[in-house]
């Protein structure tokens, strides 16, 4: 996919730190902020933490240490209402083709009807879950923290160790 077709789509950004990598700079952050300003979600290992107040995300982002993985959600509202509730960690990048029930995300609706189910049947790391995450993806990104291991699905651009699921932001 080209630079150009990256920036030009309206869509949440998923930000992965993996473990013993910096997590992206206060600039890089305030930049995707820019576009993404409808709620903000992150999880590691230690933490996790959503918001619709940025300035509250920071403060509880810092508390995140290099040796933690981290996934950072910055929502683009594509379904569902600008609320707290759908900050989801767990995160989707991209649109569905689910129909939005009682004001949740399609990315939730997948997630408890589909891959949760399968996760708990099946594990976290099995081939089934794999092979519905990886078809579910066609064009849209996720990323899944389970137990402490991180899944990404999807491509993602790489930039100084951090992986971002889209660069709309640069």
């Amino acid at each position: 996919m080209s630079l150009a077709r990256l920036k030009s789509e309206n869509m949440c950004c998923i930000i992965y730190k993996p473990k013993g990598v910096q997590m992206p700079t206060l600039d890089t952050l305030n930049k995707v902020q820019r576009i993404n300003h409808h709620g903000y979600g992150f999880v590691s290992s230690k933490h996790r933490y959503k918001t619709m107040d940025y300035q509250k995300f920071l403060v509880h982002l810092s508390k995140v240490g290099i040796e933690e993985e981290c996934i950072i959600h910055m929502r683009w509202a594509t379904h569902g209402s600008k609320c707290r509730k759908n900050c989801h960690p767990f995160v989707e990048n991209g649109v569905l083709p689910i129909q939005s029930v009682n004001d949740m995300t399609d990315s939730e609706i997948f997630f408890r009807s589909q891959v949760y189910p399968l996760v708990m049947k099946y594990g976290y790391e099995s081939k089934v879950t794999e092979s519905v995450m990886m078809a579910a993806a066609g064009s849209s990104k996720f990323a899944m923290m389970y137990k402490g291991k991180v899944k990404l699905y999807g491509d993602y651009t790489k930039l100084n160790g951090v992986y971002y699921s889209n660069l709309r932001w640069l």
